[in-house]
């Protein structure tokens, strides 16, 4: 299962080209987040002052339709107004959270550098961070449910 997230930049001028981010959750990723988000309950039993746990993760590719980064030399990108027409078709303007075709997929032109990426685990989702590439800029997305990543295992099944 795809799933595109909305994104926010520690700088309110400025995101690097990071407007969403894409997550592919298959079914051993899945597996991993309800593990943690176990743990984290767990851990809380122990110290109540535990609020999230983070994790090296680079899950997500950040992406945003209106910028497009230096590509190999003598690469054609796809027309920006086919990715924005396929976000638009589903609400990605609307949403922070939502399921994307299975075919859906970003040119690597589309996609941002990103360093130090991590997964934040929280009670009921899992969200992503990480810097801007050689900025010191953060980058947060919105939380993926637990019932999103549970529905990817029950498809599996």
């Amino acid at each position: 299962m795809r799933v595109l997230l909305k994104v926010w930049s520690s700088n309110p001028d400025y995101d690097g080209g990071c407007d969403y981010a894409a997550v592919e959750i298959s079914e051993e990723l899945a597996k991993l987040m309800l593990r943690r988000i176990n743990i984290l309950s767990d851990q809380k039993a122990l110290d109540c002052s535990l609020y999230e746990t983070y994790y090296w993760d680079s899950s997500p590719e950040y992406f945003s339709p209106w910028a497009v980064h230096p590509a190999e030399p003598g690469e054609i990108d796809a027309p920006t107004a086919a990715l924005e027409e396929i976000l638009g078709r589903f609400g990605a303007d609307s949403k922070e959270t939502l399921i994307a075709p299975s075919d859906f997929r970003v040119s690597e032109s589309h996609i941002a550098a990103v360093e130090c990426s991590q997964m934040v685990v929280r009670d009921d989702g899992i969200a992503f961070t990480a810097l801007l590439r050689h900025a010191d800029i953060y980058l947060t997305t919105a939380e993926i449910p637990r019932e999103i990543i549970e529905s990817t295992l029950a498809a599996a099944a």
